[in-house]
């Protein structure tokens, strides 16, 4: 190859080297591309404003349904999104063992009404002696000593009829306990309201005492409460009579009035979580809680709402 051809290769391959040096540097240097966001973050109407983040419960909080006993489950009455009445059932348990306790129980009662029969008679078998023997002359008919121990077999046998009265009262506890029992393994509503999440089946086993899951959720809609958290900071800023609505998040224009139902009076570290990235998890807040009608708005228990409340103005401090 002549001298000037190789020139050329030589020049062609440091030009290349060179642009492929210059476009990986350039190409890092480029910024990322920033992500477009689903939706635009919500935005307040007040010209002051303390935000917060807030969580949609029942009014009743919401009610974590455990168990009286330990059993396995016979009957499910009810199922997510039903409404229930106060004192409807929700579950059974197997009823079987309490049922025999029961019958052991009333026969127990039977037992002891036949003592307090047999013991009743015998006081009236000993009181007529008595009678009979105080009619006879002492000393001359019948004995003083036999006179005496009539008198303290009355007394014997009617201590005997209030023993055998108190078993009977003893034995009728023990029914009703019984029973109690018997109507424990049917899990009620302890209010009114909307079954939010059932964690049962037919023919599990349940144990009595708390659980990590609640077997039943259950809680009163009607109205919505939303239960907000307020760094501790911005405590200063708040005002008893201001106004507060709330933003349903990825649809910054559902937005509804809230009404102040109260104000914990104690601040108490973050536990609810939103999982943002910039979200403290060493603050402290305070919670207040707040209450709407839902009407036609599509919000459910258990989701998160930004909320704006009216505030002092930060110049006010």
């Amino acid at each position: 190859m002549k001298p000037l051809g190789r020139a050329i290769v030589v020049l062609l391959a440091l030009a290349g080297i060179g642009y492929a040096i210059f476009f990986t540097a350039s190409a890092g240097r480029q910024a990322p591309p920033r992500p477009t966001p689903l939706s635009l973050p919500a935005e307040t109407r007040f010209a002051d404003t303390v935000a917060g983040s807030g969580l949609i419960e029942a009014n009743t909080r919401n009610i974590a349904i455990g168990s009286f006993a330990s059993g396995i489950v016979t009957a499910i009455n009810v199922v997510e999104g039903q409404r229930v009445a106060a004192g409807a059932a929700l579950f059974s348990l197997d009823p079987r063992l309490a049922e025999a306790e029961l019958v052991i129980a009333q026969s127990a009662v039977t037992t002891t009404q036949a003592r307090v029969a047999a013991a009743a008679a015998d006081l009236a078998d000993q009181e007529d002696q008595l009678q009979r023997s105080e009619k006879l002359k002492t000393g001359i008919v019948i004995s003083e000593d036999r006179l005496m121990r009539s008198r303290f077999a009355v007394r014997t046998a009617r201590a005997r009829l209030e023993a055998a009265r108190a078993e009977v009262e003893t034995a009728l506890a023990r029914v009703q306990s019984a029973e109690v029992t018997l109507e424990r393994l049917t899990v009620r509503a302890p209010v009114a309201g909307l079954i939010l999440k059932v964690n049962i089946r037919v023919g599990e086993f349940v144990s009595a005492g708390p659980a990590t899951d609640p077997l039943v959720l259950l809680g009163n809609d009607r109205p919505m409460h939303v239960r907000v958290q307020i760094d501790e900071n911005d405590t200063w800023r708040l005002k008893p009579d201001a106004a507060a609505e709330a933003v349903v998040r990825g649809q910054r224009e559902q937005r509804f009035a809230l009404k102040l139902v109260r104000i914990d009076p104690y601040v108490l570290p973050k536990r609810s979580l939103t999982g943002e990235r910039s979200e403290r998890v060493d603050t402290r807040v305070l919670e207040l809680i707040y209450s709407f009608d839902p009407g036609e708005q599509t919000v459910f228990i258990g989701q998160q709402v930004d909320v704006f409340i009216e505030a002092k103005p930060i110049a006010a401090r």
